[in-house]
C-alpha cells in the first residue's frame, strides 16, 4: 500500500510542474502571437505607404503653358500606369508614377520619388556624405525621347511624408509625333551636362500603346 501511495505522491509533483510551465507556455504563445500580428501588420502598412502619394501629386497641375492652352482648347488628360518605374531593378534609387499626359497640349506630368536609400546610394557614389533626408536639389531631371529631343522641366514641387520624398515633375512643349519612348534622366547637379545620366526611368512607351490606369 505504501508503494501505491508514494506513487500518487509522484503524480502530484508532476501536475505541480505542469501547473507552473503552463502560465509560461501561454505567455510564450502570446508574445508568438503579437510578434506575428505586429509583423504582418507593418508589412501591409508598408504596402499601403508605398501606394500612397499627396493627392497634388496625382492630378493634372495647371501650368502657365496648360493654363493658356486651356482658354482655347478643352483638355483631355490621361493617366498612364508607367511600366517600368524605376531606374535599377535591383536598387533602385527613383521610383517614379503618377504619369499624365496631355498630347495636344504636349505637356508631360509625373512624380519621382526619393527614399533615404537614394542619399544612401548618391554619398557611395559621390564619395561625399549627403545627408541621409531625401532631397531633390541634388538631380537634375529632364526628358529624353528617340529622336534625340530633349526638355527641360517648366514646374517642379516636392512633398516629404513619413521617409520619403516625392517630386512632381512638369514638362511642357513635349512633341509627341513619331516618338517611341520618352524616358526621365537624371543628372547629378553638381555636373547636369554629363555625357551620361546619373540614372534614367522609361517613363513613357509610345511604341505598343501605353497602359491606362483604373
Amino acid at each position: 500500500m505504501a508503494d501505491y501511495e508514494r506513487y500518487g505522491d509522484y503524480n502530484d509533483i508532476e501536475e505541480d510542474e505542469l501547473g507552473q510551465k503552463r502560465p509560461i507556455l501561454r505567455l510564450v504563445k502570446i508574445l508568438v502571437s503579437l510578434t506575428l500580428f505586429l509583423f504582418c501588420g507593418f508589412l501591409v502598412f508598408r504596402m499601403l505607404v508605398a501606394e500612397y502619394y499627396p493627392r497634388e501629386m496625382r492630378k493634372l497641375t495647371m501650368t502657365p503653358a496648360l493654363t493658356a492652352y486651356s482658354e482655347t482648347h478643352d483638355l483631355d488628360p490621361e493617366k498612364l500606369k508607367i511600366r517600368v518605374p524605376y531606374d535599377d531593378n535591383v536598387r533602385a534609387s527613383f521610383i517614379a508614377d503618377n504619369l499624365v499626359i496631355e498630347r495636344q497640349a504636349g505637356a508631360v506630368q509625373f512624380t519621382l520619388r526619393l527614399s533615404r536609400d537614394t542619399m544612401a546610394r548618391l554619398s557611395e557614389t559621390t564619395g561625399t556624405d549627403v545627408g541621409r533626408e531625401p532631397d531633390e536639389t541634388f538631380f537634375v531631371v529632364t526628358l529624353y525621347d528617340d529622336l534625340g529631343n530633349r526638355y527641360e522641366k517648366t514646374d517642379e514641387f516636392g512633398r516629404t511624408y513619413l521617409w520619403y520624398r516625392a517630386v512632381k515633375y512638369c514638362f511642357d512643349g513635349v512633341d509627341f509625333a513619331g516618338v517611341s519612348w520618352i524616358r526621365a534622366d537624371v543628372y547629378l547637379a553638381s555636373d547636369p551636362d554629363a555625357a551620361e545620366p546619373y540614372a534614367s526611368i522609361p517613363v513613357l512607351d509610345l511604341s505598343g500603346g501605353e497602359a491606362a490606369e483604373n
